[in-house]
Parts: structure tokens; sequence; C-alpha cells
């Protein structure tokens, strides 16, 4: 796919900035951000740290609530290892949080991603149904790129995972009723 490497600065610019939605598909078993690693490790104690008491977790809860108040939609698809990963549950926990905020999170295992055609191993934003940001990760889960391609045909693929994406996913309150 051909696009433009952004920096984190820009790629910031374009999540705090959509007209109407921000979507993500989430792929990876697993993420190593380093500004997480300290929470993530205070989870699998047992003891976690509730995300808007993070210093770097709650202004993405806060922009989330701004972005929701002036009526756009944020949301997102996890696909879920079978049996989910230490990082996903993590994750899981977390949602309750994100959705009080208006981000809406829904999950879809693995198996259900493939049987469906969703691309596996690559994460994405699609901002607007016009923008998309490509990440690229190392084999650790830290993020080494992010490109962005406007290409139309690339564009409308896209839309049609995420469509797709959204139809098959579970919302995360059924997940956590379960």
């Amino acid at each position: 796919m051909d696009g433009i490497g952004i920096s984190e600065d820009e790629f910031g610019e374009l999540l705090r900035s959509p007209r109407r939605s921000a979507f993500r598909l989430e792929t990876r078993d697993v993420y190593a951000l380093d500004f997480e690693a300290p929470d993530f490790e205070r989870f699998l104690a047992g003891n976690p740290v509730p995300p808007p008491q993070v210093g770097w977790w709650k202004p993405w809860l806060d922009q989330i609530a701004h972005l929701t108040r002036e009526g756009k939609r944020i949301g997102r698809v996890r696909i879920l290892a079978e049996s989910p990963t230490a990082y996903q549950r993590w994750e899981l926990w977390a949602a309750p949080w994100h959705a009080e905020a208006g981000e809406t999170i829904a999950y879809m295992p693995r198996s259900r991603a493939h049987a469906i055609g969703l691309p596996d191993g690559t994460d994405w934003w699609l901002i607007d149904g016009e923008k998309l940001i490509v990440m690229e990760f190392d084999a650790t889960g830290r993020v080494v790129g992010k490109t962005l391609i406007t290409d139309p045909m690339v564009l409308a693929q896209h839309r049609r995972w995420q469509d797709l994406a959204v139809r098959n996913a579970v919302p995360a309150e059924d997940i956590a009723a379960a």
C-alpha cells in the first residue's frame, strides 16, 4: 500500500480532529508500549489502577468524551486470541471506562475474523472513512511506523472491512456480562 509516513504528532492530530468518526481494527495479541508497561504490570500483579487515574490514559478518555459530546463516533473492534492473552484481558478490564467516555468497543474471536475474511496482523485507524492510518509493529509489539493512505480503492476495502468487523463483533459489555 502506498502512503506517506507520519509522525506521532501528525497521528495525534488526525485522532483529535475527525469530522464524523474514527474507527480502529486491533489484531495483535500483545502491544509493547513502554508508557503502558508499569500499569500493565500492576494489572498482572492484581493491583490495577483505573484508567481515569492513569496519567497517560486519562487524556485519551477525555479526548473520546470530548469528541463524542460533539456527536462524533469513536469505536474499535479487537480481535481476540482464543484464549485471550494477559494483555487482552487487561483491555477487557478497561473497556467500561472507554464506554463511559463514549467509545464503542467490540470483540471478535480470531477464528471468526479468519472465517469472515478480515485481514490479520495489521492494525489500522479509519478517520471519517477518508483517511487510513496503517500501524506497523515489530515482532515484540512495539510501534515502528504509521502510514497515512488516501487511495480511494484502499479506503473502500477498509470501509468494507470495518463494516464486516462491526457487524460480526460482540459489544464489550456483552463480553463482560458473560
